[in-house]
């Protein structure tokens, strides 16, 4: 899987956002400041129901 398939999540509280450099964002796709980092996983591994709703937007628009 590429990058643009599977990207990066990072856990922020209690949600997952798609975000560019893992542990090294400090923004994710959504605009959502990054403060509380928990975890970092990719995109296929946590699935896109547990995704923040507008992340997952932005990322389905970009795959067109």
């Amino acid at each position: 899987m590429t990058q643009e398939t599977n990207p990066v999540v990072l856990l922020s509280g209690d949600t997952w956002h798609i975000v560019e450099h893992s542990r090294e964002s400090y923004m994710a796709w959504c605009g959502k400041k990054i403060t509380d980092r928990r975890a970092h996983s990719r995109l296929n591994t946590i699935g896109m129901e547990n995704l923040c709703p507008q992340c997952l937007k932005l990322f389905s628009e970009s795959k067109r």
